[in-house]
This record gives C-alpha cells, sequence and structure tokens, in this order.
C-alpha cells in the first residue's frame, strides 16, 4: 500500500515541546521529552508587584515618568500578580529539576509591597524543591512584613542600601529620611537570627554607581561591625536603556537570562529578563500555557537565538555581570 494511505490512517508531527499523533483524524498531543530536554534553565525569576515605594537614580520609574504614569493607570486594578497565578508558576517550575534557584524580584516593583509577600515565598518553600531562594528589597517595607515567616522561607534576604552616607544615599534612592529606616530594618532582622536563628542569610547589596564612588570601605566597615551574614558588591548597568551612556553591545550578548532563566511578569507572561521594564515582547501567559509550552515553544526559542540583536537587549548592558569593563572602582565584582 501506498505511503499516503498511511499517512491518511497514522502521523506524528513534532510542534515546539509537544508531539502530535493523529489516528483515523483523532489528534493527541503528546508531550515530547527529548525536546523538553533542551535548553534547560537553572533559575526561575517572578515579578509580583508593580508598586514601589522608593524613587532610585538609575530606574525607570523616575526617568520615564510618563511610562510610570501609564503602568500604574493601566493596572490600577491590578498591580500584584494573583496568588492562583503564581502558584501554578511555581507548580510549573518544580517539573524541572534543573530549576534550583528561585527570586521573586523584577523591574516593576518593590516586593515587600505585595501584601501576600509571606504566603508567595512560604508556597516556593514547602515544595522543598528549589535549592536556594532569594529576595532584594530596598529595604524600607521590612518593618510592614512578618519577618519571621520570610527568614525561614528564603535562603537569602539581600538589601540593597548603596550608601551609608545620607545625602548620597538619597540621591540614589529618593530619600535621606528613608536610610535610618532601613538601618534598623537590618538591624531587626539580625537581632530576629541571633535570638532566634532562622534560614535565611541577612545579604547587604553595595551597587556602585557615579554618586558613590570611594565610599565602599566605610559602607563594608559599617555592616560587618552590624552584623550581617554577607556583604555584595556589584557595578550598575544600564538597566535596559535607562541610562543610554551604559549601554554595551559586547555585554548584552553575553547576558545569561535569556537561555538560563526563566523570567516572569507581575501578569503572568513569559518575559525577557528581570529588568525589562518595558514588559515587551513577551511570549504567552501562564493562565492558559504551562512554562514547558511557553519556554520551549517557537516564539521564545526563535527569539533567544538572537535577542541581543533587538529591543530592548540590543539597548542593554545585560544584568551588570560583564558591565562597565573598564571599571569605577578598578576592581572585580566581589562577595565579602
Amino acid at each position: 500500500m501506498s505511503n499516503s494511505f498511511w499517512e491518511n490512517i497514522f502521523s506524528v508531527k513534532n510542534s515546539d515541546a509537544h508531539r502530535v499523533l493523529t489516528i483515523l483524524g483523532l489528534k493527541m498531543k503528546f508531550f515530547d521529552s527529548r525536546r523538553f530536554l533542551k535548553h534547560n534553565p537553572y533559575g526561575l525569576i517572578v515579578d509580583t508587584t508593580v508598586k514601589c515605594n522608593n524613587n532610585c537614580d538609575f530606574c525607570w520609574r523616575k526617568n520615564n515618568p510618563e511610562y510610570l504614569k501609564n503602568i500604574l493607570e493601566t493596572y490600577k486594578n491590578n498591580h500584584t500578580m494573583s496568588f492562583e497565578t503564581y502558584k501554578k508558576i511555581i507548580d510549573n517550575a518544580v517539573k524541572y529539576k534543573s530549576i534550583i534557584w528561585l527570586s521573586l524580584c523584577g523591574p516593576m516593583g518593590e516586593p515587600l509591597l505585595n501584601d501576600h509577600i509571606e504566603d508567595f515565598y512560604e508556597y516556593a518553600a514547602k515544595k522543598n524543591h528549589f535549592k536556594w531562594i532569594s529576595l532584594n528589597t530596598n529595604g524600607l517595607a521590612i518593618n510592614k512584613r512578618d519577618i519571621s515567616r520570610l527568614l525561614n522561607s528564603m535562603d537569602e534576604f539581600s538589601i540593597s542600601v548603596d550608601s551609608i552616607d545620607p545625602e548620597t544615599y538619597g540621591k540614589i534612592h529618593g530619600s535621606k529620611d528613608f536610610l535610618p529606616v532601613v538601618i534598623e530594618n537590618i538591624k531587626s532582622l539580625i537581632e530576629y537570627k541571633k535570638t532566634n536563628g532562622c534560614r535565611a542569610e541577612i545579604f547587604v547589596r553595595f551597587t556602585e554607581n557615579e554618586l558613590n564612588m570611594g565610599q565602599y570601605p566605610d559602607f563594608e566597615k559599617f555592616f560587618k561591625e552590624l552584623g550581617v551574614d554577607r556583604l555584595n558588591y556589584t557595578r550598575v548597568h544600564s538597566f535596559a536603556g535607562v541610562v543610554e551612556s551604559r549601554n554595551d553591545e559586547q555585554t548584552a550578548k553575553k547576558c545569561e537570562q535569556p537561555n538560563n532563566l526563566i523570567n516572569f511578569d507581575f501578569k503572568g507572561n513569559l518575559a525577557t529578563c528581570c529588568i525589562n521594564w518595558h514588559l515587551e515582547p513577551t511570549f504567552g501567559n501562564i493562565k492558559n500555557k504551562s512554562i514547558a509550552q511557553l519556554w520551549h515553544g517557537k516564539k521564545y526559542r526563535e527569539w533567544a537565538k538572537t535577542f541581543y540583536t533587538k529591543d530592548p537587549c540590543k539597548h542593554c548592558s545585560g544584568l551588570g555581570k560583564h558591565v562597565q569593563k573598564e571599571g569605577l572602582l578598578n576592581k572585580e565584582e566581589e562577595t565579602v
């Protein structure tokens, strides 16, 4: 009999991460594990809110006020990801053995302004899947949260402070009045850990920029004496084109996010990375597709092949890991 006869009875076609089996016109869709094994990510980043309580010098919020106004108005009834959307992301992510790292932080807002952030972290922690769960916050709202629940449901509680000089801090974060509140909040974390013990290490972050150059030694001394577990030094980057002078095509090509980290924006869309405040391009929503369908799908995989030639990546410098090749402090990135 001819091949066409059998093709009318039985056929198999590959489609993204699935195989479609057709028998007598009945189509059945199966997950193709061979395709699933390609492009295995090691981390997941979920941006859960568009709300923020700082006005940072390097951020899109300060540098694009009309865009910020439009975002807040457009999503005025939906500033924060629903818990159901988040649960679906986590439930999908734990199917990947390769995903060992989770962070609930992205470009749009301050994670501690998510009114249910404790629930979000505890849900992920109870899966007993992720090897490292982290938070990066500006620290201003720590005193509004249940620090016991947070410190015991993550491995890294990181606070971006950037300067202990009130004037410099104010220029970077929007108000010098925030600094004493943040320092007291950090003290409360340290005191809780000393008294009760907890899962999390307490990090303090210093991101070097033109405003705080030369201040790291005093910053390091202050927080070591305060008793934080670790200090993290890094360099400022272009924040997906916020500061055009920091754009760098060569470092953008080295960005690890497109092929190693799964990113979701606060609406549940598969996004490009954790600093893309433009909210586009996106590649489908977790509400009607699985992570496998989105991450291994043709739309995302085609984009990821040449991401650095497209907006907003071509107007970026990556995450900062390879940024400022001449350096502002003339030192390598380090953790002390």
